[in-house]
């Protein structure tokens, strides 16, 4: 099977890039973690207490800011769609629309390997650089807990941030099947503005979804299916398991829609 050929091409070509995102990534982790200070978050709180309830609804209520689990989760599991996604949605939605433009696809596929072997490889190159970045996350975040004189290490849920980042890792394999299947419709320019439109008009959907006047709407977005507040705030996995579930599914029907839709197309040579 010619998929682990495409995988070591593409892994070899790019691992440079992916080690630098990943550090990024993870000395992002470790500076926003060394702000962390329970006393000057604790007025956090103070000042979120005379906002009216309206407003709390809309943004999804107070989150206690002096515990290191309160602070995490907004600046950082919050908006991963936009540390981490934003970043996936530019390799992916570029990556097959290049290989098209460029024609260096004519070489690849001039070799035994099939259109889907072909997308699959690329996916798992994603997915590896998903996993390279979450595991450096994981490596920077224990250090920072670690490091921090604010933290205290055995109130820390440290079960709870892996299981969150686990899940963001689902998250972000929804996103790139996404946007692999927009990819494969679309030119490089195409992609990254359609890709960036429908991700971020998700994440609306699921964010503001209290202020759409239509029921349940929320759930037709799959940030909707990640909530890491529930965990790691709240030490609540219920649903957790399905939720995860959920977007796997969803991702693995995206991935085979992508394959299906990229064997039958017209290339041009």
């Amino acid at each position: 099977m010619e998929i682990l050929s495409v995988l070591k091409f593409e892994i070899h070509r790019n691992i440079k890039s992916i080690l630098i995102f990943a550090g990024v990534i993870g000395g992002f982790i470790l500076l926003m973690s060394s702000i962390f200070e329970p006393a000057f978050f604790a007025e956090y709180n103070d000042i979120m207490s005379t906002i009216s309830p309206e407003v709390l609804e809309l943004i999804g209520g107070i989150v206690d800011m002096s515990t290191f689990e309160g602070f995490f989760n907004l600046y950082i599991f919050e908006f991963a769609w936009m540390w981490y996604g934003l970043y996936i949605i530019l390799i992916v939605a570029q990556d097959i629309p290049e290989e098209l433009e460029k024609k260096t696809i004519d070489l690849v596929l001039s070799k035994p390997v099939k259109r889907w072997e072909f997308v699959v490889g690329k996916q798992l190159r994603h997915l590896m650089t998903i996993l390279t970045v979450l595991v450096f996350s994981v490596v920077f975040t224990l250090f920072a807990i670690l490091i921090n004189p604010n933290i205290i290490v055995a109130e820390v849920d440290i079960g709870g941030f892996i299981v969150c980042f686990v899940w963001l890792g689902v998250l972000l394999f929804a996103i790139e099947s996404t946007v692999v299947l927009i990819s494969t419709i679309f030119d490089r320019k195409k992609s990254t503005a359609v890709g960036f439109a429908i991700v971020m008009g998700l994440w609306f959907l699921s964010a503001y979804s209290g202020s759409i006047p239509v029921d349940n709407i929320e759930y037709l977005s799959f940030f909707t299916y990640f909530d890491s507040r529930s965990v790691l705030i709240d030490q609540d996995f219920t649903g957790t398991l399905g939720n995860i579930l959920i977007l796997f599914g969803y991702s693995l029907i995206l991935s085979l829609l992508a394959n299906i839709y990229f064997t039958k197309r017209d290339i041009p040579v």
